[in-house]
């Protein structure tokens, strides 16, 4: 079995490798063979606008659980690919590793540049920022919900997954308001919910973290 040094000389991601297009089939593949598709900003207005349309005010609880599925069997399908090309189960990563490909995972498929803080972990609390976020860069308008609340449950899915314990996550702040990323706040459900409920006007990020440790599972 591979130690931690020799899995780090290997590169899951190195760019003439990752994704391969076959120009006479017309697919996409990345390393994995899992089949990969391109979508404009336009399509991804589109779909926005006909869900807001659809769902009303139940569009941000839509795109959320949307997301948070999704994303649980996407890290699942991460677990696999990483493990197998690795050599190695995923527990067994070293943190940073692990940390790194989840960042260059983000990267690789146009989501953002993620950064994640693990500062609050013992106190049931991981805090992530992402510049580039997508919708929060092709939304029109002011949004009475979260840009990113599909990216919000995306995050709540794969790291549900990756750490065998149901979480949810919480969009603290958007780029969509004129800051430099958006944030996002993972941590038990039940202390999500509360910090849904509490939140009622305009707070800081910082603001909301606090409150989130100061909350009991």
């Amino acid at each position: 079995m591979p130690n931690s040094s020799e899995i780090e000389l290997r590169n899951y991601y190195v760019e003439k490798l990752y994704m391969t297009a076959n120009v006479e089939t017309g697919v996409l593949v990345n390393r994995s063979g899992r089949r990969m598709i391109a979508l404009t900003n336009d399509f991804l207005l589109g779909l926005h606008r006909a869900l807001e349309k659809e769902c009303g005010d139940r569009v941000e609880t839509v795109l959320h659980h949307c997301g948070r599925k999704w994303g649980r069997n996407f890290g699942k399908g991460l677990e696999d690919a990483w493990s197998e090309f690795y050599a190695i189960p995923l527990k067994e990563f070293p943190l940073a590793f692990f940390q790194s490909l989840v960042i260059q995972e983000f990267g690789h498929n146009g989501w953002g540049v993620l950064a994640i803080d693990y500062s609050h972990f013992d106190r049931g609390a991981i805090d992530l920022s992402l510049e580039g976020a997508i919708m929060a860069d092709i939304t029109e308008g002011k949004l009475s919900y979260p840009a990113d609340s599909l990216t919000a449950g995306i995050i709540a899915g794969m790291f549900s997954h990756f750490i065998a314990k149901d979480l949810d996550c919480f969009q603290s702040q958007s780029e969509k308001d004129g800051f430099s990323s958006s944030r996002f706040l993972l941590s038990d459900p039940k202390r999500i919910e509360s910090l849904r409920s509490w939140k009622t006007g305009p707070k800081s990020h910082q603001e909301i973290m606090d409150h989130l440790l100061t909350l009991q599972s």
